[in-house]
């Protein structure tokens, strides 16, 4: 039971605990930018909610699962498999296990950084010049 709780205490960290750095990190407030908020001489805003905030926030959105979810969790995985592949006392079962969860986790990190190599490709053919986070 002992266990349970400590895993979901952990990963309850994982997933939240970035975001409290995303917050002091990013000029905006945290993923979403903020908008709407200047007005003008006017009467219109000096900052509108616009597509290039829409583009904005998907990049951020996907910036924040790479950078803070997936790369942590694909080094967990990493020192996992070693463990595994070290304490195997000559079972060949827990090789056969850390060499198929390391390969899992490869291509399923290369997925990862290939669908923000895809969002990124269609964020500049639409026009958008904002910041990108990684790159």
């Amino acid at each position: 039971m002992l266990k349970k709780i400590s895993i979901l205490v952990l990963g309850l960290v994982i997933v939240f605990a970035p975001s409290f750095l995303m917050v002091e990190a990013v000029e905006f407030s945290g993923i979403v930018p903020v908008c709407n908020t200047k007005l003008d001489a006017n009467g219109g805003f000096s900052d509108p909610c616009d597509f290039d905030m829409l583009l904005e926030l998907v990049n951020k959105f996907i910036s924040y699962l790479l950078v803070y979810l997936a790369t942590p969790i694909f080094a967990l995985i990493i020192i996992y498999v070693a463990w595994l592949y070290l304490s195997d006392m000559g079972s060949s079962e827990n090789i056969k296990k850390a060499k198929t969860i390391l390969k899992n986790a490869v291509i399923g990190y290369v997925i990862i950084l290939s669908a923000w190599l895809i969002v990124k490709t269609i964020l500049l053919s639409l026009g958008f010049e904002g910041p990108m986070f990684l790159g």
